[in-house]
């Protein structure tokens, strides 16, 4: 009895030392539950993530309208920038994913908001780190890369997405990858092949997963549909106990206190990449 009141102490006092690492000023804790949208801040990953997560959201939305969403946007990224990948005039993806389209608003408090054209306002977090806003959120959506690692080092439930929709569209592998996606004239033929070359590994893309070697948090690979994704989550947020198994052993794989400030340390000093 004793010894495992010990242990269970001493497992809260790390994951109190963890947060104090990231803790930041935040907005108030929502009442509903709350869903992050991380699309990246690269231009060849947000033309296909940004119109596939907000038709997810809508999606979500249209069974759930009490769901909150929000996109911590990324310190490289402007909101106007931002909102021009859910316009159809400006990125061809949009209708690809079914997609409508999403207008830039601003509040009269200051916050800034996309509204889409079925009335879903997903909210834009501009503060980084957004460390103590990622920590509250039910389930997070994001694409491959460095958000994996922070969400992980949280101990956040994600679903990854990456969508082949067109392989070409993916050039935003770093290193030397990216350099030969990205050269002129040959860099779509090199895209294209990196990018089959990734999807013949099969999982472990997620660096959570990569770290555990073994598949921690749901890759979804393809030519996704918002639906069947709205779904999935749907079925997380109906059955909490899968969301507590995955932040288990998202916390394993974290380590011991201090484990969530190496691994952020390890995304900016040695991966190099930001998502």
């Amino acid at each position: 009895g004793g010894g495992g009141g010990d242990k269970e102490d001493k497992e809260d006092k790390e994951d109190k030392e963890d947060k104090e690492e990231f803790a930041i000023s935040s907005p108030s804790s929502p009442k509903t539950e709350l869903i992050g949208l991380l699309p990246g801040s690269k231009a060849a990953k947000l033309s296909q993530g940004v119109p596939l997560m907000l038709a997810i959201a809508e999606y979500i939305h249209s069974k759930r309208p009490e769901i909150q969403f929000v996109i911590p946007v990324a310190p490289t990224l402007d909101l106007p920038t931002l909102a021009s990948f859910a316009d159809p005039e400006k990125n061809p993806f949009v209708k690809t994913f079914g997609f409508s389209n999403a207008s830039l608003c601003r509040r009269s408090g200051g916050t800034s908001l996309l509204l889409t054209a079925k009335g879903l306002s997903v909210e834009l977090y501009t503060h980084t780190p957004a460390y103590d806003l990622l920590s509250e959120c039910s389930i997070c959506l994001t694409t491959v890369g460095a958000n994996t690692a922070e969400l992980g080092s949280l101990g956040v439930p994600m679903i990854v997405l990456l969508p082949t929709q067109q392989l070409d569209a993916m050039r935003s592998w770093d290193g030397l990858p990216g350099l030969l996606a990205n050269m002129p004239l040959l860099g779509s033929s090199f895209a294209k092949l990196i990018n089959w070359l990734v999807l013949q590994r099969k999982g472990l893309l997620a660096w959570p997963n990569i770290w555990a070697q073994s598949m921690i948090v749901p890759e979804l690979v393809g030519k996704l549909q918002p639906q069947e994704v709205g779904e999935m989550v749907l079925d997380y947020l109906a059955h909490p106990e899968k969301l507590a198994a995955i932040r288990a052993k998202l916390h394993s794989v974290r380590g011991e206190a201090g484990a969530a400030k190496k691994l952020a340390q390890i995304v900016s000093e040695v991966i190099g990449v930001r998502s």
